[in-house]
Protein backbone atom coordinates (compact mmCIF):
# COMPACT_ATOMS: atom_id res chain seq x y z
CA UNK A 1 0.00 0.00 0.00
CA UNK A 2 1.06 3.82 -0.84
CA UNK A 3 1.28 6.30 1.83
CA UNK A 4 1.90 9.62 2.15
CA UNK A 5 4.78 10.33 4.91
CA UNK A 6 6.85 13.64 5.10
CA UNK A 7 10.83 13.35 4.94
CA UNK A 8 12.61 12.43 8.56
CA UNK A 9 15.69 14.82 7.49
CA UNK A 10 15.28 18.37 5.86
CA UNK A 11 17.01 19.82 2.85
CA UNK A 12 20.09 21.20 3.61
CA UNK A 13 22.09 23.52 1.54
CA UNK A 14 25.24 23.25 0.50
CA UNK A 15 28.01 25.20 2.89
CA UNK A 16 28.83 26.75 -0.56
CA UNK A 17 25.87 28.36 -1.57
CA UNK A 18 26.45 31.78 0.35
CA UNK A 19 30.06 32.15 -0.72
CA UNK A 20 28.66 31.69 -4.63
CA UNK A 21 26.01 33.84 -4.31
CA UNK A 22 28.27 36.31 -3.30
CA UNK A 23 30.43 35.74 -6.24
CA UNK A 24 27.46 37.76 -8.02
CA UNK A 25 28.88 40.40 -6.62
CA UNK A 26 32.17 40.12 -7.49
CA UNK A 27 30.97 39.10 -11.44
CA UNK A 28 28.97 43.02 -11.27
CA UNK A 29 31.90 45.11 -9.94
CA UNK A 30 34.12 42.72 -12.75
CA UNK A 31 31.87 42.96 -15.61
CA UNK A 32 31.48 46.72 -14.38
CA UNK A 33 35.33 47.55 -14.43
CA UNK A 34 35.86 46.20 -17.87
CA UNK A 35 32.65 48.09 -19.61
CA UNK A 36 33.94 50.71 -18.35
CA UNK A 37 37.78 49.96 -19.27
CA UNK A 38 36.49 49.14 -22.38
CA UNK A 39 35.13 52.55 -23.02
CA UNK A 40 37.43 54.95 -22.45
CA UNK A 41 40.39 52.80 -23.82
CA UNK A 42 38.90 51.69 -26.65
CA UNK A 43 35.82 52.37 -28.18
CA UNK A 44 35.83 56.34 -27.03
CA UNK A 45 39.26 55.82 -29.84
CA UNK A 46 37.10 54.64 -32.20
CA UNK A 47 35.02 56.52 -35.36
CA UNK A 48 31.19 56.50 -34.59
CA UNK A 49 29.15 53.84 -36.41
CA UNK A 50 28.66 54.35 -39.96
CA UNK A 51 31.96 56.15 -40.60
CA UNK A 52 33.72 55.46 -43.45
CA UNK A 53 36.01 52.20 -43.26
CA UNK A 54 39.26 53.65 -43.95
CA UNK A 55 38.88 56.15 -40.89
CA UNK A 56 38.05 53.28 -38.65
CA UNK A 57 41.32 51.45 -39.97
CA UNK A 58 43.31 54.27 -39.08
CA UNK A 59 42.06 54.92 -35.75
CA UNK A 60 42.27 51.01 -34.70
CA UNK A 61 45.99 50.77 -35.53
CA UNK A 62 46.55 54.04 -32.94
CA UNK A 63 45.13 51.53 -30.43
CA UNK A 64 47.80 49.95 -28.65
CA UNK A 65 47.64 46.02 -28.96
CA UNK A 66 47.89 45.16 -25.68
CA UNK A 67 45.46 47.78 -24.60
CA UNK A 68 42.51 46.08 -26.84
CA UNK A 69 43.84 43.06 -25.18
CA UNK A 70 43.44 44.25 -21.78
CA UNK A 71 39.84 44.99 -22.22
CA UNK A 72 38.32 41.82 -24.05
CA UNK A 73 40.68 40.02 -20.56
CA UNK A 74 38.44 42.28 -18.12
CA UNK A 75 35.36 41.57 -20.51
CA UNK A 76 35.96 37.93 -20.35
CA UNK A 77 37.06 37.88 -16.70
CA UNK A 78 33.60 38.20 -15.11
CA UNK A 79 32.23 34.80 -16.49
CA UNK A 80 33.47 32.03 -13.82
CA UNK A 81 32.43 34.39 -10.94
CA UNK A 82 28.41 34.32 -13.04
CA UNK A 83 28.30 31.08 -13.02
CA UNK A 84 29.51 30.73 -9.90
CA UNK A 85 26.71 32.91 -8.97
CA UNK A 86 24.44 30.70 -11.41
CA UNK A 87 24.91 28.22 -9.12
CA UNK A 88 24.14 29.48 -5.74
CA UNK A 89 20.16 31.09 -7.46
CA UNK A 90 19.67 28.33 -8.68
CA UNK A 91 19.80 25.99 -5.44
CA UNK A 92 17.58 28.83 -3.49
CA UNK A 93 15.13 29.03 -6.70
CA UNK A 94 14.88 25.54 -6.42
CA UNK A 95 14.23 25.34 -3.03
CA UNK A 96 11.55 27.68 -3.18
CA UNK A 97 9.71 26.41 -6.36
CA UNK A 98 9.90 22.96 -5.65
CA UNK A 99 10.61 19.74 -6.83
CA UNK A 100 9.06 20.58 -10.29
CA UNK A 101 11.80 23.21 -11.02
CA UNK A 102 10.31 24.52 -14.25
CA UNK A 103 11.66 28.40 -13.38
CA UNK A 104 14.14 27.37 -11.90
CA UNK A 105 15.95 25.50 -14.75
CA UNK A 106 14.93 28.01 -17.06
CA UNK A 107 17.27 30.59 -15.14
CA UNK A 108 20.11 28.01 -14.90
CA UNK A 109 19.77 27.02 -18.69
CA UNK A 110 19.40 30.29 -19.74
CA UNK A 111 21.85 31.85 -17.51
CA UNK A 112 24.54 29.42 -19.22
CA UNK A 113 23.67 30.74 -22.90
CA UNK A 114 23.82 34.06 -21.77
CA UNK A 115 27.64 33.73 -19.95
CA UNK A 116 29.01 32.02 -22.88
CA UNK A 117 27.67 33.54 -25.82
CA UNK A 118 28.91 37.33 -25.94
CA UNK A 119 32.30 36.03 -24.87
CA UNK A 120 32.48 34.22 -28.55
CA UNK A 121 31.60 37.69 -29.52
CA UNK A 122 34.38 39.04 -28.24
CA UNK A 123 37.12 36.63 -28.91
CA UNK A 124 35.95 36.98 -32.46
CA UNK A 125 36.25 40.60 -32.62
CA UNK A 126 39.32 40.59 -31.23
CA UNK A 127 40.74 39.45 -33.78
CA UNK A 128 40.00 42.31 -36.31
CA UNK A 129 43.09 44.27 -34.80
CA UNK A 130 45.57 41.65 -35.49
CA UNK A 131 44.15 40.93 -38.81
CA UNK A 132 44.35 44.92 -40.01
CA UNK A 133 47.89 45.30 -38.30
CA UNK A 134 49.24 42.04 -40.13
CA UNK A 135 47.99 43.91 -43.25
CA UNK A 136 44.55 41.52 -43.89
CA UNK A 137 41.88 42.55 -45.28
CA UNK A 138 39.95 45.54 -43.84
CA UNK A 139 36.32 44.32 -44.85
CA UNK A 140 37.40 41.66 -43.21
CA UNK A 141 38.28 42.71 -40.04
CA UNK A 142 35.47 45.18 -40.04
CA UNK A 143 32.93 42.48 -40.08
CA UNK A 144 34.48 40.60 -37.53
CA UNK A 145 34.74 43.87 -35.37
CA UNK A 146 31.48 43.80 -35.59
CA UNK A 147 30.82 40.39 -34.11
CA UNK A 148 30.81 41.99 -30.17
CA UNK A 149 27.24 44.16 -30.49
CA UNK A 150 26.06 41.39 -32.22
CA UNK A 151 26.85 38.60 -29.96
CA UNK A 152 25.89 40.80 -27.15
CA UNK A 153 22.32 41.17 -28.55
CA UNK A 154 22.20 37.23 -28.94
CA UNK A 155 22.79 37.36 -25.30
CA UNK A 156 19.72 39.43 -24.30
CA UNK A 157 17.46 36.60 -25.36
CA UNK A 158 18.96 34.37 -22.63
CA UNK A 159 18.95 37.24 -20.63
CA UNK A 160 15.17 38.08 -20.92
CA UNK A 161 14.52 34.21 -19.68
CA UNK A 162 16.64 34.77 -16.73
CA UNK A 163 14.98 37.93 -15.90
CA UNK A 164 11.54 37.22 -16.25
CA UNK A 165 11.79 33.59 -14.46
CA UNK A 166 13.95 34.54 -11.84
CA UNK A 167 11.70 38.15 -10.91
CA UNK A 168 8.77 36.03 -11.17
CA UNK A 169 9.75 33.31 -8.43
CA UNK A 170 11.19 36.75 -6.45
CA UNK A 171 7.96 38.17 -6.39
CA UNK A 172 5.98 34.92 -5.79
CA UNK A 173 8.04 33.86 -3.13
CA UNK A 174 9.26 37.14 -1.58
CA UNK A 175 13.08 35.82 -1.65
CA UNK A 176 14.04 39.44 -1.71
CA UNK A 177 12.44 42.95 -1.77
CA UNK A 178 9.48 42.94 -4.45
CA UNK A 179 11.18 45.67 -5.98
CA UNK A 180 14.22 43.16 -7.49
CA UNK A 181 11.34 41.74 -8.63
CA UNK A 182 9.33 44.44 -10.68
CA UNK A 183 12.60 45.98 -11.67
CA UNK A 184 13.85 42.86 -13.27
CA UNK A 185 10.37 42.77 -15.17
CA UNK A 186 11.00 45.65 -16.89
CA UNK A 187 15.01 44.88 -17.59
CA UNK A 188 13.44 41.68 -19.05
CA UNK A 189 11.53 44.23 -21.67
CA UNK A 190 14.74 46.58 -22.15
CA UNK A 191 16.57 43.48 -23.00
CA UNK A 192 14.34 42.01 -25.37
CA UNK A 193 13.77 45.34 -26.95
CA UNK A 194 18.01 45.44 -27.56
CA UNK A 195 17.34 41.82 -29.31
CA UNK A 196 16.05 44.50 -32.31
CA UNK A 197 19.55 45.53 -32.29
CA UNK A 198 20.15 42.43 -34.39
CA UNK A 199 17.56 44.38 -37.23
CA UNK A 200 18.67 48.25 -36.43
CA UNK A 201 21.62 49.40 -35.21
CA UNK A 202 20.37 52.40 -33.97
CA UNK A 203 19.17 50.38 -30.89
CA UNK A 204 22.60 49.23 -29.74
CA UNK A 205 22.18 52.09 -26.72
CA UNK A 206 19.11 50.63 -25.36
CA UNK A 207 21.31 47.30 -25.75
CA UNK A 208 23.87 48.76 -23.74
CA UNK A 209 22.12 50.30 -21.09
CA UNK A 210 20.20 47.15 -20.37
CA UNK A 211 23.29 45.78 -20.36
CA UNK A 212 24.48 48.18 -17.68
CA UNK A 213 21.75 47.78 -15.88
CA UNK A 214 21.49 44.11 -15.48
CA UNK A 215 24.86 43.81 -13.87
CA UNK A 216 23.70 46.16 -11.25
CA UNK A 217 20.47 44.35 -11.02
CA UNK A 218 22.36 41.19 -10.46
CA UNK A 219 24.31 43.24 -7.56
CA UNK A 220 21.67 44.01 -5.60
CA UNK A 221 20.14 40.72 -5.77
CA UNK A 222 23.49 38.93 -4.87
CA UNK A 223 23.48 41.41 -1.69
CA UNK A 224 20.03 41.04 -0.91
CA UNK A 225 20.24 37.35 -1.48
CA UNK A 226 23.02 36.73 0.93
CA UNK A 227 21.93 39.23 3.70
CA UNK A 228 18.66 37.59 3.75
CA UNK A 229 19.17 34.04 5.48
CA UNK A 230 17.65 32.30 2.39
CA UNK A 231 20.57 29.96 2.88
CA UNK A 232 18.90 28.41 5.70
CA UNK A 233 17.51 24.86 6.21
CA UNK A 234 13.85 24.35 4.86
CA UNK A 235 12.17 21.37 5.05
CA UNK A 236 11.91 18.91 2.34
CA UNK A 237 9.00 18.30 1.15
CA UNK A 238 6.47 14.98 1.52
CA UNK A 239 6.95 12.27 -0.47
CA UNK A 240 5.09 8.62 -1.48
CA UNK A 241 6.51 5.99 0.57
CA UNK A 242 5.51 2.19 0.33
Amino acid sequence: MITSGPYDTYEQPSRWERPALASGIVFAVLQITGIVFATVFVLSKLPPVGAPLTEWTEALVQIPTITGSIANYLLLLPVPFFLLFLGGLFGVLRRAEGRSGALSASVFGAGIAMAMTWPFGILIAGLSSSIVADGGDVATAWSLDGMAPFSLALSAFPRTVLLVATSLLLLDRRLAPRWLGWVGLALALVSLIGTAMLLVGDLFPVLALGTLLFELWVLALSVSLVRSGRTASQAAPRVATA
